[in-house]
């Protein structure tokens, strides 16, 4: 009997791209509705940060399988089809809209003074940013640039990080106000 298909098979269709081709039973598993989920998923502040960090890629890289693997509580003899994958990422996406609403000065810092005026360091900043990513900087305010404390760093759990995080660029922001 077939319930759907693995992450694992769907992650060799999609390495195949557009060459892909797929029999009558595979295209209508494809198109299988997803049901009430029933896997629970592990809450991000309980993760450390080396962990998270590597969720975050392997979601932004498609990478459903090894995505779940961190982020999905199983028993053994589950299996995680394709459909159940839309409960999951909406879990996820919610917990991670939790932890933004949490963490302000992480994730929306209030902006003091007057409006700053887009410039090629502010540009430069900007793509810095979004190719390292957040949490590398988040990382290096939390380390203060002491690049040995890094490997104890990553082994904290979320919360405390994003909460020691939150406190230095809050405490930043505020040192800067005139």
């Amino acid at each position: 009997m077939i319930f759907g298909i693995t992450l694992k098979k769907f992650q060799k269709l999609q390495q195949q791209g557009e060459n892909v081709k797929v029999n009558f039973i595979t295209a209508r598993l494809l198109q299988k509705k997803p049901k009430d989920g029933k896997f629970k998923t592990i809450n991000l502040y309980d993760l450390t940060v080396s962990k998270i960090v590597d969720l975050e890629i392997y979601f932004t890289d498609n990478d459903y399988y090894n995505f779940c693997r961190i982020f999905v509580k199983k028993n053994f003899w589950q299996t995680i089809y394709l459909h159940n994958l839309e409960a999951i990422v909406d879990d996820f996406g919610k917990q991670k809209d939790k932890l933004k609403e949490q963490h302000p000065y992480v994730y929306d810092p209030p902006q003091y003074g007057e409006e700053q005026k887009e410039t090629i360091g502010s540009e430069l900043r900007k793509e810095f940013v979004e190719e390292m990513g957040d949490w590398a900087v988040l990382m290096d305010t939390v380390c203060k640039g002491r690049l040995s404390e890094f490997k104890q760093v990553e082994q904290w759990k979320v919360s405390e990080f994003l909460f020691w995080a939150n406190y230095l660029s809050g405490q930043k922001i505020i040192e800067n106000v005139k």
